[in-house]
């Protein structure tokens, strides 16, 4: 059975972060089921790790200063044999506001190749809207599917080590720089199987620059737009999260 970790950073708005690694656990859960052997770790400082060792999930305790470190805890954790006596095979690069279908990493890459993504979904910081968008560059999100003999080839901490933002643009430029990624393959998606949930404070990049920037699809209300393809029990508690934002804000 092939094993895969999901990497995950996690600072702040905890609540959400919650919500979003109880449904990644879940994802998990589901490709153990269908033959790939799924966990994940989270990088942390904060009440991030005490949900992330209630979910039976690795962990790492690392400030928040330098969010390139934090991914390079995370991938050499999974995959470094001086570390992990049972290396990983695959790192998924993935951010604590995200939900991803589990059906995305069942076909996993041979040799040096990287999968990435380049459709999928936004919910606005309200969660009053969802809009679907195309992300046209190289590797596509964040999301990304690297085999651990590509990550070898940069000693497990592909980042550069000193940035607080734009780590999936330093990783996949030290490893084209290394030689150790012969191919990026795109797969094609429905962009609904990716969804980044905004939040009003500690996240990267705010939903109205994700709007400006990539070339739009459909928009619409994200839980009647997701009903069916997540769990109604994750829907619901993300429903009730945004609600109760929304009236303190106001």
């Amino acid at each position: 059975m092939a094993s895969l970790w999901f990497i995950c950073p996690a600072h702040g708005r905890q609540q959400l972060a919650a919500i979003c690694l109880r449904q990644l656990r879940r994802t998990c859960d589901a490709l153990i089921e269908h033959g790939v052997d799924a966990t994940a770790v989270v990088i942390a400082d904060d009440a991030n790790l005490d949900t992330a060792r209630q979910l039976g999930f690795g962990w790492v305790r690392r400030d928040n200063r330098w969010l390139s470190r934090k991914f390079n805890d995370g991938i050499q954790l999974a995959m470094d044999k001086t570390h992990n006596p049972r290396p990983a095979d695959f790192v998924v690069p993935i951010g604590s506001d995200d939900w991803v279908d589990w059906r995305l990493f069942t076909d996993l890459p041979a040799g040096r190749t990287m999968v990435g993504f380049q459709h999928m979904s936004f919910v606005r910081e309200d969660g009053l809207e969802l809009t679907t968008r195309f992300l046209d560059y190289p590797g596509g999100c964040g999301i990304r599917i690297y085999p651990r003999n590509v990550m070898r080839m940069v000693g497990y901490r592909p980042a550069d080590e000193n940035r607080p933002n734009g780590c999936d643009t330093s990783i996949l430029v030290n490893l084209r720089r290394a030689e150790a990624l012969r191919r990026i393959q795109h797969r094609v998606t429905d962009p609904l199987q990716i969804v980044d949930w905004k939040s009003r404070s500690d996240q990267v990049t705010a939903y109205r620059e994700v709007v400006a920037r990539h070339r739009s699809g459909d928009t619409g209300d994200p839980f009647d737009m997701l009903a069916g393809r997540f769990p109604d029990v994750a829907l619901e508690e993300m429903r009730a999260h945004y609600a109760a934002n929304v009236l303190v804000a106001a």
